[in-house]
């Protein structure tokens, strides 16, 4: 009996681990069920892309995050994923599809008082209030039919300023052959290409100011205060910025044939007391008893009425406050940005009057500028504080191979460096108060990751938030180049970075390779800490390593982030000064690092594999042999 009734036990616990079981599988089909129609459901979204799919064969496409925005009043964001606008609450973690159009929406910010949200669809400003049904189209109907090029919302939120375009005069082009070989046969066709001797395109560039009405009965107000001519390439209008009491509108504008930039001031609020010109008080009542007369008692408009439109117009027109010559790299001008400070006066803008680019502080009332920033480095400004009492900065004051965080004071220029370690940090998003900020940091030391930095604390090392590279791309980045440094004929300081053979001693005879560009682009250069392209980093590493060579890459004169007299060295000689540079420095490198003179080889893509030519044609007794890649071979100013 025992033996039996130990029989049942068994059977029975048997039994309900088979129902148990069961019922754990089909509790997991169902969660599991679930979960594939959360996912199904979001994929047909398109905003979720599930753990699963770096091991699918073939993974949904997904664009990931193209901008976001901060709220300037709630831990909220707005952010714009395959063309469409969502909203994210930090505080429980729920996103809200905004937008779901065939159009794709751009430009996305946050109305100024938080209230609402403005972007870009099909080329028209769209602006949309939390809590309204209404979508409010924002860019009137431009009385020229210009088109909209860019805007700011003044912090107020109660006028837009905005730049247009409209275009004069069509560019023309050439007719031209070129062949094919995509084909088993070569094919020659016609092209349209535009070349130095072709007539440009003319375009009228205007400044709008649109103030919106509170009304409901929606006579927003348009005024034209600038109208300018774009017929050159860099001809441009631009920076755009209010005054924090949303009363002054600057901006510049840059004439390329005449260098001159020329910084403009529209006043909402009419001159103040500082700036009203000085009347004779007897040629004021002179003008007063000329009123006097037959004609007292006629008929004539009310000016209050028939003049005012026209006087608001005239009072709004943009003034200009400050005029300069630029001299320097042609790039400077579409980096130029202004900020205005706390007393809504005077201006914080970037030149390069100084030869460098820096910050500079203008009084519109004297039309007196002085430098805020000096010094033989390049400074870009990021934005300003909120107090308006700093400025944050990207600059190269540490070494020009590097790219540091620092704030700026607007009263004295006193530089605080935020970013500690060396290496280049890139794209800083700065806290309000200037505490903290958040950037991205490379280095030979390190590959780029985000770094959370306290700038409060001076002890305080930063830290590293995201672990990003797998082992092998860490293996890939241990060599280190090596930085050197000589003076071109003419004195300037060139600077280079290579590597060497693993035997190689000062007294050797080695082959060289020397890699360049050597022409602008805008802040970026070739010679920099973190620069793992293949150019300047992987290829000359294999070919010292492997080869034997002593392998390096110069930044000549023509390249940017060094001085205004290095991106403009092109002008009217375009590739001279790179010659006399890189023969330089083959000298160098036959002095220093043990480079056998008859065997020196250069190589170069773009305008470096036009530079490679310039060099085997014009030096062909320094340099042994050249690879110029996809490199123009006749230039026409």
């Amino acid at each position: 009996r025992q033996e039996r009734e130990r029989q049942k036990d068994e059977t029975r616990r048997e039994d309900q681990q088979v129902k148990k079981e069961q019922q754990g599988r089909q509790d997991g089909d169902r969660q599991e069920g679930q979960q594939q129609d959360e996912e199904r459901r979001r994929m047909e979204r398109g905003d979720w892309v599930s753990d699963k799919d770096a091991d699918d064969e073939k993974a949904p496409r997904y664009s990931g995050i193209e901008s976001f925005t901060w709220s300037p009043v709630a831990q909220e964001l707005l952010f714009v994923s395959e063309g469409d606008i969502y909203h994210y609450a930090v505080a429980d973690g729920t996103i809200r599809r905004l937008t779901r159009t065939r159009a794709r929406e751009s430009s996305v910010d946050w109305w100024p008082d938080g209230s609402g949200y403005h972007f870009r669809r099909d080329g028209a400003l769209m602006r949309v209030l939390f809590g309204s049904d209404v979508e409010r189209q924002l860019d009137p109907k431009f009385p020229q039919d210009d088109s909209l090029a860019t805007y700011e919302v003044s912090p107020d939120g109660h006028t837009i300023a905005f730049i247009t375009q409209k275009q004069t005069k069509p560019p023309q082009s050439s007719k031209v052959e070129i062949a094919s070989y995509r084909d088993r046969l070569m094919k020659a066709r016609e092209v349209s290409r535009q070349v130095s001797d072709d007539p440009l395109g003319e375009y009228d560039l205007r400044v709008y100011l649109y103030r919106l009405s509170d009304k409901p009965d929606e006579q927003d107000k348009l005024t034209e205060v600038f109208v300018g001519k774009k017929v050159l390439p860099d001809d441009d209008v631009r920076a755009l910025t209010w005054s924090p009491d949303s009363q002054r509108l600057a901006f510049m504008v840059f004439e390329q044939d005449s260098a001159l930039v020329t910084i403009y001031q529209s006043r909402l609020d009419g001159p103040d007391e500082r700036d009203k010109p000085v009347v004779d008080a007897e040629k004021k009542d002179a003008e007063a008893q000329e009123g006097d007369g037959d004609n007292d008692d006629a008929q004539s408009p009310d000016p209050n009425e028939t003049s005012k439109e026209s006087d608001e117009a005239d009072r709004l027109k943009a003034q200009p406050i400050f005029r300069f010559y630029h001299h320097g790299g042609p790039n400077t001008p579409r980096l130029m940005t202004l900020y205005y400070l706390a007393d809504n006066h005077h201006l914080v803008y970037l030149s390069e009057q100084t030869g460098f680019r820096h910050l500079h502080v203008l009084d519109p009332l004297y039309e007196s500028t002085r430098a805020l920033t000096r010094g033989t480095f390049e400074v870009y400004p990021v934005e300003i504080s909120k107090d308006r009492a700093w400025v944050f900065v990207l600059a190269t004051k540490e070494d020009p191979a590097c790219l540091d965080v620092y704030k700026v004071s607007t009263r004295n220029g006193r530089m605080i460096r935020l970013s500690r370690d060396r290496g280049v940090h890139t794209d800083p998003a700065v806290s309000p108060d200037g505490t903290t900020l958040l950037c991205n940091r490379a280095s030979y030391e390190t590959l780029r990751e985000l770094v959370f930095i306290d700038a409060g604390d001076k002890e305080a090392a930063p830290r590293e938030l995201t672990d990003s590279h797998p082992d092998a791309a860490r293996q890939f980045a241990e060599p280190k180049p090596e930085f050197f440094e000589y003076r071109n004929r003419h004195g300037h300081r060139i600077r280079g970075m290579g590597f060497k053979p693993d035997d190689w001693s000062p007294q050797d005879r080695r082959p060289c390779l020397i890699y360049f560009y050597g022409g602008p682009l805008g802040t970026r250069k070739q010679v920099v800490e973190a620069s793992y392209s293949e150019y300047v980093y992987a290829f000359p590493y294999y070919m010292a390593k492997k080869h034997g060579y002593v392998a390096v890459a110069i930044d000549p004169r023509g390249n940017s982030g060094y001085a205004g007299v290095f991106e403009k060295a092109n002008y009217g000689r375009v590739g001279q000064p790179q010659v006399e540079d890189i023969v330089d420095g083959a000298d160098y490198l036959v002095a220093h690092w043990g480079v056998d003179p008859e065997r020196v080889a250069i190589h170069g893509w773009s305008f470096g594999g036009f530079q490679t030519q310039m060099c085997m044609y014009t030096e062909p007794d320094v340099f042994a042999a050249g690879i110029a890649g996809a490199g123009p071979t006749e230039w026409e100013n």
